[in-house]
Order: structure tokens, then sequence, then C-alpha cells
């Protein structure tokens, strides 16, 4: 009995240990296979041969150059004509934002002489108003600022322009109308509104700044100016109804502030 017994426990017992022992075997190998795997991928992170993809790319995008800016390629001489160019539409641009700015509040302030040349010169198509330098043209218009306020309601009155840049010749084209609305109880002009339209045409140094140039405004020449439909003429101050201001020299002061 006991020895069928040990059989059985043996029969039992022999699957079993085989079993376990496969199972160890298993285990051992794959603790092997895994850490073998672990040690290539870290000697591939290592190698700098074996760099991922992504990193190659975005260090190499860093390592080179920024083709951005293609002024890095040009030469000296180029460099510095685009330097130029863009100096010159810097200022075109601030001048024009000032002239806009400047027109509609002639009558209530003085304007930007900031975008002007200190060799500004003032002149008509006509050939009668000839002024040169800065300190004359704010006299004139000065001048002009002093009087129409006198005799013209500053909050009532309007002035209104339109402006457009020509490369070609650098200048800028401004054409401006203002409605000058007396103040109660002046009978100057029967009280009426006085209506004038006018051209400006202002023309921008082309010097560059390296050869004393400062890319401002270097001429105002008015093309065109009408009072209530008439051409302006001599004596100015009349034909806005300040007779009693007369002269020729005063007059033409007057009518260079008055393209305004």
């Amino acid at each position: 009995m006991k020895s069928l017994l040990s059989l059985v426990v043996l029969a039992v017992a022999v699957p079993t240990n085989t079993l376990a022992l496969s199972t160890s075997r298993i285990r051992t190998r794959s603790s092997s296979s895994s850490s073998s795997s672990s040690s290539d991928y870290l000697a591939s992170l290592s190698s700098p041969n074996s760099r991922r993809p992504l990193e190659s790319t975005v260090e190499e995008a860093l390592e080179k150059p920024s083709l951005t800016n293609n002024d890095n390629n040009l030469s000296p001489f180029l460099q510095g004509m685009v330097n130029e160019q863009r100096e010159l539409q810097m200022n075109v641009g601030k001048a024009m934002d000032v002239l806009r700015k400047d027109y509609p509040y002639f009558l209530k302030r003085a304007p930007d002489y900031s975008i002007y040349h200190d060799s500004v010169s003032l002149s008509a198509s006509d050939g009668k108003i000839q002024l040169s330098k800065l300190s004359s043209y704010k006299k004139a218009f000065g001048m002009m600022r002093t009087m129409l306020p006198l005799i013209y309601d500053a909050d009532r009155s309007v002035i209104q322009s339109r402006m457009v840049y020509d490369a070609t010749k650098t200048q800028i084209r401004v054409s401006f109308n203002a409605m000058l609305v007396p103040k109660a109880g002046y009978m100057g002009m029967q009280g009426k509104t006085v209506h004038v339209d006018g051209i400006s045409v202002y023309s921008i140094d082309l010097s560059p700044t390296t050869k004393g140039g400062e890319g401002k405004i270097i001429e105002h020449r008015i093309e065109k100016m009408l009072v209530n439909g008439a051409a302006l003429q001599p004596p100015y101050f009349n034909a806005f109804g300040m007779e009693m201001m007369t002269g020729q020299q005063q007059g033409g002061t007057l009518a260079g502030a008055g393209a305004w």
C-alpha cells in the first residue's frame, strides 16, 4: 500500500517540477533579452551618429545662419542704397502723417515744423510768392494763423484735405478746401462764408543723411489758390475781408500761409 502511494506522489511531482523549471528558464531568457535591448538602446542614444531625426533637424536649423534677412548678402554699396530708401520711406510717411493732422487744425494750433528742411522754400505757380528759409516760412504761417482767427470762427470753420504721394517725383500733393465762417457781428465780406480751394505740392529732399541731407520737405509750391471761385490776386488780404491790411509784400507772405 505504501509503495503504491509513493508511486502516485512521484508521478504528480515530476510534471510540476518540470513546469517550474521551464518557467524559470523562460524568465531568465526574457530578462537577458530585455537587458540586452536596453543596453543597445542606451548605446544608440550616446552615439553621435545615431541621433533621432527630429533632434538632428532642429539642431541643424539652429546652427545654420538665418536667411530671412537678405540684407546680410548685399554688398556695402547696395546696403547703403537700401538703407537710404528705407530712411526716405520713413520720412515720407512721417511727413504725410503730420500734414494730415495739421491741415484740419490750422486755425487752432501751430503746425509741426519738424518735417521741413531748414532751407525750405515757398513759391506759387504765378511767381508772385517767393520765400526761403524755415524762419521765413514760420513767420508766414504764424501771421496767417494770427489774423484769420480774429475774423473767422475757428470752431465753426472747416478745413479738409486729400493727399497722394508721387513716388516718381518724390512729391506729396495735397488738395484742400476750407470753409471760413465769420465771427458773429463781423461785417467784412458782408458776413458771408469764405470758401478757399487750392493745391499744394511738397517736394522731399533726396540727399542722403551722410551727405548733409535730412529727407525732409525742401520745397512747398502752391499750384492753385481760389477764394470763392476766383484766383487769389494781390492785395491778398482783401480776398479774406482784411481790407485794412494792404501791401504786396505782406500779402505775399499771407498768401503763402493761406495755402494751408
